[in-house]
């Protein structure tokens, strides 16, 4: 997602679902297309370093997510100021209690 527009569009009709380190921002969309997802750091949360080592976690614990057979939408993970400080298996704990809870994983509701 790179789009101005999308991001808008994304954040305010999306599904919220907000834990300790990060809100979690879903919009379904079309099956043909494939799931667009964005890591958003704000410079609130810390440095350029830390806010790109953020955007990598996040990215990882995405690739490695059991994704449900045809996902389609959008999805922001927004990171919260506590996220700089938390470990790598917290996130990917919250992150992936996030995406059960909107129902996009293998196993979730």
């Amino acid at each position: 997602m790179q789009r101005q527009r999308d991001f808008q569009r994304l954040l305010r009709q999306g599904r919220r679902y907000r834990g300790r380190f990060l809100t979690l921002v879903f919009l379904s969309g079309s099956p043909s297309q494939p799931l667009r997802a964005a890591p958003i750091v704000s410079r609130k949360v810390g440095g350029a370093v830390v806010r790109n080592c953020l955007k990598r976690r996040f990215r990882e614990i995405l690739r490695l997510a059991p994704w449900r057979e045809g996902t389609a939408g959008d999805l922001a993970v927004i990171a919260h100021r506590q996220a700089a400080q938390a470990r790598f298996t917290d996130l990917e704990q919250e992150l992936t209690l996030g995406l059960r809870h909107a129902g996009l994983l293998v196993g979730g509701e």
